[in-house]
C-alpha cells in the first residue's frame, strides 16, 4: 500500500470490479428509494413512446413512503443529476442508466476506503492502517453493499468521510465544522444516520474548551443549511412544505410501524445481525477491541449504542447497523 494516489487508483480499481461482480438484488429500496425516483424526476414523461399518452402517470414508480412523505428526494437527486447528464448527451440507453450510478457509487466507496486508511495511518502507523484497509476489502458486507444505491450504503460512506475529521484525541486532522456537515448531509439522506454520531458527538462537545463557538459557530450554522437545503428540495419536488426527516422518524420510531415488514427477537442483532455482517472477521473484531488503545473506547460504544437502539426497534435488518462496519474495522486491523 504506497501513498494515497497509487492506493485510491488500486482501490478504484477494485471497487469497479466489486461493482461489475455483485449482479444480485438486495432489498427493493435500492431502487424505490434511489433510481426509480430518479427516473422519474428526469423522465417524468415517456416522450419516446407512442402509447405515452396512456402511460403518461406511471413513468417512474413511487411507492406509498413517497406519498406520505416518508422519503426526501436529495439522495434521489444525485442520480437525477447524473440521469440529466446522460440525457442531454444522448446516451441515456438502459444498459448506461443502471450501471453508471452504481460505477458512482463504487468510486465513492473507494474513496471512503482510502480514507479509513489515511484516518488509521494518521492516527496510529502505516502497518496498522494497511492492517485496517486489507480488512476492509475484505469485508464481505461490505463488498455486498458498497456499490448498491442504497440510503444505507450512501450513510455508511459519509460516515467514514466524517470520521476522518472527528476531533479524537491525537488527530490533527479533526475539524468541528466538516465531520457536522458530513454527519447532517448524512441525516438528510437517512435520518437514522443520527445514531453512531449520539455519543461521538456527544464526548467532542463534554470534551471541547469553547462550547459555545461550537454551537453558534458550527452546530446551528451546519443545521440551518442541511435542514433548509433539503427542505427546498423537497419543496420543489413534493410540491409542497414537507420536512420528511420528522415524519420518517414518526413512522418508525414513535409509531413503531416498521413492524408491518417483519419482526424480530430484541437480541437479533447481537445473536445473528453484527456476528453476520462481520463474517470472518468477528474473531479478530474482538481480539481488536482488548488490544486497542483507551482513545478508542468512544468508536466501541458507538458501535454497542447503535446496537442497543436498533434493537429497541421490532423491524430489524442486517443492512441497517451497515454504518457500524467500519468503526468495527478499526478494531478488526
Amino acid at each position: 500500500a504506497g501513498g494515497p494516489a497509487p492506493l485510491l487508483a488500486l482501490t478504484v480499481a477494485l471497487r469497479t470490479l466489486n461493482c461489475f461482480l455483485v449482479q444480485t438484488s438486495f432489498v427493493p429500496d435500492e431502487y424505490w428509494q434511489a433510481l426509480e425516483v430518479a427516473h422519474r424526476m428526469v423522465f417524468k414523461y415517456p416522450s419516446r413512446c407512442s402509447w405515452s399518452i396512456l402511460n403518461i402517470n406511471n413513468y417512474g414508480y413511487l411507492t406509498w413512503e413517497w406519498a406520505n412523505g416518508l422519503r426526501g428526494y436529495s439522495y434521489p437527486l444525485i442520480f437525477a443529476s447524473i440521469y440529466k447528464a446522460l440525457q442531454l448527451l444522448a446516451k441515456d440507453d438502459v444498459q448506461l442508466l443502471i450501471w453508471v450510478p452504481r460505477l458512482a457509487q463504487a468510486v465513492l466507496a473507494a474513496f471512503a476506503d482510502v480514507k479509513l486508511y489515511s484516518l488509521v495511518r494518521h492516527l496510529e502507523n502505516a502497518e496498522t492502517a494497511k492492517c485496517v484497509y486489507f480488512c476492509q476489502l475484505c469485508s464481505w458486507f461490505t463488498w455486498y453493499s458498497c456499490t448498491r444505491t442504497l440510503t444505507n450504503t450512501m450513510e455508511t460512506l459519509l460516515t467514514i468521510f466524517a470520521l476522518s475529521y472527528y476531533p479524537i484525541k491525537g488527530s490533527k486532522m479533526g475539524s468541528s465544522c466538516k465531520y457536522l456537515a458530513l454527519i447532517a448531509l448524512a441525516i438528510v439522506i437517512r435520518p437514522t444516520a443520527i445514531i453512531p454520531w449520539i455519543p461521538l458527538v456527544f464526548t467532542h462537545f463534554l470534551q471541547e474548551q469553547k462550547k459555545a463557538d461550537l454551537i453558534l459557530h458550527n452546530c446551528i450554522p451546519v443545521g440551518l443549511v442541511t435542514v433548509g437545503t433539503s427542505l427546498i428540495i423537497d419543496r420543489v419536488f413534493f410540491g409542497e412544505w414537507v420536512l420528511v426527516q420528522l415524519n420518517f422518524l414518526k413512522f418508525n420510531v414513535l409509531q413503531n410501524l416498521g413492524t408491518f415488514y417483519g419482526s424480530h427477537p430484541w437480541h437479533w442483532y447481537f445473536t445473528q445481525g453484527l456476528p453476520v455482517i462481520l463474517g470472518t472477521h468477528l474473531p479478530f473484531f474482538i481480539h481488536g477491541c482488548v488490544l486497542a488503545p483507551k482513545r478508542y473506547r468512544i468508536f466501541l460504544g458507538a458501535v454497542i449504542w447503535t446496537v442497543l437502539v436498533y434493537s429497541m426497534l421490532s423491524h430489524k435488518e442486517f443492512r441497517f447497523i451497515y454504518p457500524v462496519l467500519p468503526f468495527c474495522m478499526v478494531f478488526c486491523g
